[in-house]
């Protein structure tokens, strides 16, 4: 997860979609909705004032922290897959390190409705090094190029995950003991849990979710889009490219993958987010700084328009990647990086093969 945990806040440097999040959190006052609902809805019958006491985030980083909330740090759509899965998470973050933009100390705790779909735990225990023992694992270690210490957790809890995170930075000694009473007092607050409800899907359907590059569009199809002979998936979601804090995309069929000419330079991204048009809406509604030359696209989907996203970095805007994005049968699709013909071309092309 240390790996996870730098590319989160440092995303999109490079690849116009496949940049993971910065840590999150989810407001404590935030309830589960008993009503039949019209979009995604909490499926965790807590908050965060239970699951992650102040008091307690502060006991296991050794410091003073304040409750984060959550706010969308990339362009990608998979980056809301925790919101649509139904997702608690909290966060408690403190004052940044001397001489870093993004390193401090950190305690964080999700919750993920899975009613037993557990292929994806351990993706990030897996990545760092820390061993999983079945069901749970839990570990602390240096964080590399830094004088932090990064611990780590991770319990199946009946139908639900509990995944947690605590970085403790010098000169604060990491008490491994305090860390994990936090960690296995949530496990605790979801044991007291009901069942969670099914994953919300909405009332006509959605695009068909997407779990490997080709499941957008055959590969031939796309390199034809972009008039080259072939291209190649290096990075998609899922291990090290993992998008969100749960690694949630499985469950809703969420997922990203960049394409890349095998000769030449030409390539494209895409990303999905099926039954996510609420978080299109948001995101439009409050585009992310770094936004520029919002244009409408008429005739695509329910709702269309293209932007350019310069990426705010340390040294200064990132460069300038172009997207379309399309609300479309109550989802959310995106392509970016390429020619706006080839995106619209492309994205009617994914429309056509998800619906």
């Amino acid at each position: 997860m240390a790996a996870f945990i730098l590319v989160a806040l440092l995303a999109g440097c490079s690849a116009p979609t496949s940049g993971a999040p910065t840590p999150t959190g989810r407001p404590a006052t935030q309830t589960p909705t008993a009503t039949v609902a019209s979009a995604p809805t909490l499926r965790v019958a807590t908050t965060c004032d239970a699951l992650l006491p102040a008091a307690s985030a502060e006991a296991a980083a050794g410091a003073g922290l304040q409750l984060r909330r959550w706010a969308p740090s990339t362009r990608n759509p998979v980056e809301y897959g925790d919101l649509r899965a139904g997702a608690l998470t909290c966060e408690y973050r403190g004052q940044l390190a001397s001489g870093s933009s993004w390193l401090a100390p950190d305690v964080f705790v999700g919750v993920l409705p899975t009613l037993g779909a557990n292929d994806s735990f351990g993706v990030f225990a897996n990545i760092s090094g820390v061993t999983v023992d079945g069901d749970h694992y839990f570990g602390c270690q240096p964080y590399s190029g830094s004088t932090g210490t990064l611990c780590e957790f991770g319990q199946i809890v009946g139908d639900y995950q509990v995944i947690g995170s605590a970085m403790v930075l010098a000169p604060a000694a990491p008490d491994e003991a305090a860390v994990r009473k936090t960690f296995d007092d949530a496990a605790a607050v979801v044991g007291r849990l009901g069942a969670p409800a099914p994953l919300w899907q909405p009332a006509g359907g959605s695009l068909r979710g997407v779990t490997s590059p080709d499941g957008f569009l055959p590969l031939d199809r796309i390199a034809a889009a972009l008039g080259v002979a072939s291209v190649q998936s290096p990075k998609s979601e899922g291990g090290e490219y993992t998008t969100t804090r749960l690694a949630s995309a499985r469950l809703s069929g969420s997922y990203w993958s960049d394409f890349v000419a095998e000769q030449g330079n030409r390539s494209v991204s895409a990303a999905v987010l099926p039954g996510g048009a609420l978080y299109y809406d948001e995101l439009k509604r409050t585009p992310l700084s770094g936004t520029s030359d919002v244009q409408a696209v008429s005739g695509l989907g329910d709702d269309a328009y293209l932007s350019t996203f310069r990426m705010d970095l340390p040294g200064g805007p990132g460069e300038p990647f172009q997207y379309l994005d399309v609300k479309v049968k109550n989802s959310w699709l995106q392509v970016s990086g390429a020619s706006p013909a080839v995106l619209e071309q492309l994205a009617r092309e994914m429309i056509a093969n998800l619906s």
